[in-house]
């Protein structure tokens, strides 16, 4: 009687792991990015595993994958939730891990900066239990919602922030520290593992140079409807504040919008989307004569 029941229970363990397993991987999602943008030699290693590969525009990339740019030559990514992130020239980067809890509503995203420099965006607050993560050879840069930059350059970490701040942590193997950083300031961590900030110089009129990182996302088209009147549609970042020729239109949770106006209205159609940092990004629409 004894092996039997042995037999039954070892197969209702088994059972349990598998329906375990395959409940998180309903509950997980593997979040992709997208490459917006792809200028100059941008190659990827997939699963960090076999040969560099050219990375097309519009290219795909997922956890695992490792990404490089040569002289010159950088790239835009961009996940569905509206984060965007741009890798500039001679720089390698490891996307170890981007998913979405679907029950717990949490994002959990790590990017490994081995060299060079990445500038990112993340609009949107992140929840409690959510989390991103830059990770360098000497440092972590963690972050709730911010606009920032981390650079990988002789041996040295150094993060700079454009919008709301970062916590930085470093760990020499004796001690560990940690900074919080905000706009005007910036924090270097050098191989032994110590941080230390200083005024930032230029890092606003760096990151204005960057535009599609400092400003928020906007599309936005026109169509003339069958009565004459103005149909303005488009996208834009969740919770942005939007107006069409200075008037307030909803943005919906997905970052959709949709606004008629009169037929007779003025020929020219101004569009603007500001974020909750008070950055604009604006596009002028002009209807047909």
């Amino acid at each position: 009687m004894r092996r039997p029941t042995l037999l039954i229970f070892i197969n209702a363990m088994i059972l349990i792991v598998v329906f375990t397993l395959l409940t998180q991987s309903l509950v997980i999602v593997q979040r992709i990015a997208k490459a917006d943008k792809v200028s100059g030699t941008v190659e990827v290693r997939r699963a960090n595993k076999g040969e560099w590969k050219e990375l097309a525009q519009s290219g795909l990339i997922k956890t695992g994958d490792v990404v490089r740019t040569g002289a010159n030559s950088y790239a835009e990514f961009k996940w569905v939730d509206g984060t965007r992130w741009k890798l500039m020239p001679s720089s390698e980067i490891v996307v170890k891990k981007s998913t979405y809890n679907m029950v717990k509503k949490a994002d959990q995203s790590q990017l490994a900066l081995n060299s060079g420099k990445v500038f990112v965006r993340i609009i949107k607050t992140l929840q409690p239990a959510s989390q991103f993560e830059v990770q360098t050879p000497t440092a972590v840069a963690a972050v709730r919602g911010t606009i920032f930059s981390v650079e990988v350059k002789n041996g040295k970490t150094e993060v700079a922030v454009f919008k709301g701040s970062v916590k930085v942590t470093s760990d020499n193997g004796e001690r560990q520290e940690e900074e919080v950083i905000t706009p005007g300031i910036t924090t270097a961590c050098e191989v032994a593992g110590d941080l230390h900030k200083q005024k930032a110089s230029s890092s606003a009129l760096e990151f204005k140079k960057h535009s599609t990182i400092v400003e928020p996302a906007l599309e936005a088209s026109l169509k003339t409807m069958q009565d004459g009147d103005l149909l303005v549609s488009g996208n834009t970042e969740a919770g942005n504040a939007l107006t069409v020729n200075n008037k307030k239109v909803r943005v919906l949770g997905n970052g959709t919008f949709r606004y008629q106006l009169p037929g007779k209205t003025a020929s020219k159609i101004t569009v603007v989307s500001t974020d909750k940092h008070g950055e604009s990004a604006t596009k002028i629409l002009h209807a047909a004569s």
